[in-house]
């Protein structure tokens, strides 16, 4: 059995689903994959609550309250600098906002955690975004990984696959439709709504943020297929590199013209290049499928990936709980294929 130390920072959304997910499945991880995961402290920027263990956090005596970030436990003065230094290594499970222009909170916390023999996993994308060769050459250094399930397309396996699953195959391309608000958007248009319409109950059903302009304009589709591109192809892509246009006001008439082709309309991300002497390239923009792409049905809040090989053919993935919960199972699964699968 093995004991790992768990440091979490942030408490948002995806921060509480974690939380949660890991009390839920502390001892199933433990009984199947030998992993006591110890969840050490919760750190955001009021402050940091330190833990004995996980098993303090499943004393329902310790939290009663459902409304954690009320707690008199956290305390302003302990930092995430203190936490590292106080147990020995582990993980730290990234759940902060994303920062697409400066990469922080991430950047700084990532650089700290890995500096310091930690390894990271991260559902947060914009430090990867923004500084991918400098994080990737720290963790290399100090034989640490970092894991990004989380920040790539939530519980939808897409890493995974590109990482694993085709190792030993060249890889050609790379197409996905991963963002789940505007998929969804364009999914209840296609079923009758007008744009405004199918934002608004986006935003009532809880799938759009209040401020969902990184998913209408295509950036949240573009950091995913970054991430995607530089850990499956060892490329160094930024984000100021790419090409992006999204679905921000797209009218009826555009649905309707592309249901008389009998084509189906995407927010679509793609990785390619010319040649294999050309530099890989990402874009993001809205794409015409005829019926039999294999991502034409991926409807609602799903997502999918399909990476076209030299070896295996084209391989797809679709699906994926597209909500907090997801990310979070994402972030867990990460943490346990890190020591099962020895990173």
């Amino acid at each position: 059995m093995e004991k790992i130390n768990l440091i979490q920072v942030g408490f948002g959304r995806v921060g509480r689903a974690f939380f949660e997910l890991l009390k839920e499945k502390y001892d199933y991880c433990s009984g199947h994959y030998g992993l006591k995961l110890e969840l050490r402290g919760l750190v955001r920027s009021q402050g940091a609550i330190i833990l004995s263990s996980t098993k303090r956090v499943l004393n329902p005596s310790y939290f009663a309250t459902d409304d954690l970030q009320y707690l008199s436990d956290w305390i302003p003065a302990i930092t995430l600098s203190d936490l590292l230094d106080e147990f020995s290594p582990g993980v730290v499970v990234d759940c902060t906002p994303s920062d697409l222009k400066t990469g922080e909170p991430g950047f700084s916390l990532m650089k700290e955690a890995l500096a310091k023999g930690w390894h990271v996993v991260t559902a947060s994308k914009g430090a990867l975004a923004n500084h991918p060769t400098e994080l990737s050459d720290l963790a290399r250094k100090n034989k640490v990984a970092i894991k990004a399930s989380g920040a790539t397309a939530a519980a939808l396996p897409a890493l995974d696959v590109g990482l694993y699953s085709l190792a030993g195959t060249e890889i050609l391309a790379i197409e996905g439709v991963l963002n789940g608000t505007t998929n969804y958007i364009l999914t209840r248009m296609t079923e009758g709504l007008t744009y405004n319409q199918a934002l608004e109950e986006a935003r009532e059903k809880g799938i759009a943020e209040p401020d969902s302009s990184q998913d209408i304009e295509g950036w949240d589709t573009a950091v995913k297929m970054i991430l995607i591109a530089n850990q499956v192809l060892g490329t160094s892509i930024k984000l100021n590199e790419v090409k992006v246009a999204g679905i921000q006001g797209i009218s009826r008439e555009v649905i309707d013209k592309t249901n008389s082709l009998e084509k189906v309309l995407k927010l679509f991300g793609k990785c390619y290049r010319e040649d294999c002497a050309s530099p890989w390239k990402v874009e993001v923009g809205l794409a015409l499928l005829d019926y039999d792409h294999p991502l034409a049905t991926v409807n609602g809040t799903n997502k999918g990936i399909i990476f076209y090989t030299d070896s295996m053919g084209w391989v797809a993935v679709t699906g994926g709980k597209s909500d907090p919960r997801g990310a979070a199972a994402a972030l867990l699964k990460d943490i346990i294929n890190i020591y099962f699968m020895n990173f």
